[in-house]
């Protein structure tokens, strides 16, 4: 699990970047169904309600089962990221409701990022590019830029390679890889700041 002060550090981005939310009316979401437990309070009479963050049950063993299977290793930061609470944040955070966990990161999931040491974490807010860390510097996750990719471009990328029978490169994707925060600290503060969308 995260280290205590890892754990506080993104506790306390959730709950001010909520807060900041809610007192833009940003924290309302019309859903097929919003699991009871997430729910404050009704929105209005179209169904739009107004979500809570409630403590997250993914547990270290699911982290390390996801970790095994995707042969990385996840800095503390995205650990706590995952486990500090559930919520309903679009995108640049992702969602990771309690029925349907890690559910950003599912969306954002590429197989070929990952092999290639990016680890992809979420979309931007106009759901364009695909935010990943860059692993190469683990284990130090300060070290561990914040880039993002044209979906366009990646897809291209890597149906090209397919095609011939190969697999797109780090190198190749890095061409097409721009920055987006010197680490995850960096782009959880840009975020809430309103820097990074």
């Amino acid at each position: 699990m995260p280290t205590k002060e890892t754990a506080a550090f993104v506790k306390s981005f959730f709950e001010k970047y909520y807060q900041k939310l809610y007192n833009e009316s940003k924290v309302l979401v019309s859903l097929p169904k919003v699991p009871e437990e997430m729910v404050a309070e009704d929105g209005n009479s179209d169904g739009w309600k107004v979500w809570k963050l409630i403590p997250s049950s993914v547990t270290e063993e699911q982290l390390s089962k996801l970790e095994q299977d995707l042969g990385v290793r996840f800095p503390d930061i995205l650990k706590a990221f995952f486990t500090v609470y559930h919520h309903l944040f679009e995108e640049p955070i992702g969602r990771n409701a309690i029925d349907r966990p890690l559910t950003g990161f599912d969306h954002a999931y590429n197989e070929s990022l990952v092999r290639c040491g990016f680890l992809p974490f979420t979309w931007d807010s106009q759901h364009y590019f695909i935010r990943c860390m860059d692993l190469q510097n683990m284990p130090d996750e300060h070290a561990c830029p914040i880039l993002e990719i044209d979906h366009e471009e990646m897809f291209d990328l890597i149906f090209d390679a397919e095609e011939k029978g190969e697999s797109v490169s780090r190198e190749a994707f890095m061409k097409h890889l721009r920055p987006v925060a010197d680490h995850f600290y960096d782009y959880l503060n840009g975020v809430y700041e309103g820097r990074i969308e």
